[in-house]
C-alpha cells in the first residue's frame, strides 16, 4: 500500500510541472503578439486623430477667414512637431505596420515608413537627397521652352553627408558608347516633390542627333547612390 501511493504523489507532481512548463510557453509566445496588437492600435489611433484634424481644418477653411476652433490632439506614442508647413507624427516600431520604403496616401494624411527623400525645385537648379547624400541638379528649360542640353553637366555636386565631403568630377551619361547622344535639345523636371518621399526622380528629355530619349535620375529612401535609367528610347 505505501508503494502505491509513493506513485500517485510522484505522478501528481510530474503533473503538475508540465502545467507550468506549458503556462510559461504561452505566455512568452504571446507577449510579442500583444506588443504588435499594442503598435498596431497605436498607429490605427493616431491616424484616426489626424484624420479628423484634417477633417476640420478642411472646415475652418470653408467657413472663411477669422474662423477657428480649439482641437484637442492626443497620441500616446512618438513624437509629433510641424515641419515644412506639415505636421508630422513620427514612431519607431518593429512591427510591419506597412512595408518598408513605402508611402501610402489618405487623402492628406500619409502614412510612410523608412522613407527618408526630399525633393525641392529652385529658379536655376534641383535638389534631391535623403539620410546619405545630397545630389544638386541643373534645371533646363522646360517642356513649353527646350534649351541646350549635356547630360554631363546635369549633376553639379553630390555631398556625402557622414563626410561632408563632395565630389568634384563630372558625370557623363550616353548609349551606345557614343559621346554624341549625351548632347542636344531638352528640358528636366522633378517627378517627385516634397518630403518625407520613398524615392524621387529627375527627368531629362534629350533630343539628340540620331536618338530621342528620357533620362532618369532616381534617389531612394536610405540609398548612397543614384539609379540611371532609359526610357522613351526611340532611333531617329
Amino acid at each position: 500500500m505505501f508503494a502505491k501511493r509513493g506513485e500517485i504523489w510522484v505522478s501528481a507532481v510530474i503533473y503538475v510541472l508540465v502545467g507550468v512548463i506549458v503556462l510559461t510557453i504561452v505566455i512568452q509566445a504571446g507577449v510579442p503578439l500583444i506588443k504588435k496588437l499594442e503598435e498596431r492600435s497605436n498607429v490605427n489611433r493616431a491616424r484616426n486623430t489626424f484624420t479628423a484634424l484634417d477633417q476640420q481644418i478642411q472646415e475652418i477653411a470653408k467657413e472663411g477667414q477669422g474662423s477657428q476652433r480649439v482641437v484637442p490632439l492626443e497620441v500616446s506614442e512618438g513624437t509629433v512637431r510641424v515641419e515644412d508647413s506639415k505636421l508630422r507624427w513620427k514612431i519607431e516600431t518593429s512591427s510591419k505596420i506597412i512595408e518598408p520604403k513605402t508611402r501610402v496616401e489618405l487623402g492628406n494624411l500619409v502614412i510612410a515608413s523608412d522613407v527618408d527623400v526630399s525633393s525641392v525645385e529652385y529658379p536655376g537648379s534641383f535638389i534631391i537627397q535623403n539620410s546619405k547624400i545630397l545630389v544638386n541638379f541643373t534645371k533646363l528649360g522646360s517642356q513649353s521652352n527646350q534649351t541646350t542640353v549635356n547630360t554631363s553637366s546635369l549633376i553639379n555636386y553630390v555631398t556625402f553627408k557622414d563626410t561632408g565631403s563632395s565630389t568634384a568630377g563630372i558625370f557623363s551619361f550616353f548609349i551606345n558608347q557614343n559621346a554624341s547622344t549625351a548632347n542636344g535639345t531638352g528640358y528636366n523636371e522633378l517627378l517627385q516633390t516634397g518630403t518625407g518621399l520613398a524615392s524621387a526622380t529627375l527627368r531629362t528629355h534629350v533630343n539628340s542627333t540620331i536618338y530621342d530619349y528620357d533620362l532618369l535620375l532616381s534617389l531612394d529612401s536610405k540609398a548612397d547612390f543614384l539609379r540611371a535609367t532609359i526610357e522613351n528610347f526611340k532611333a531617329k
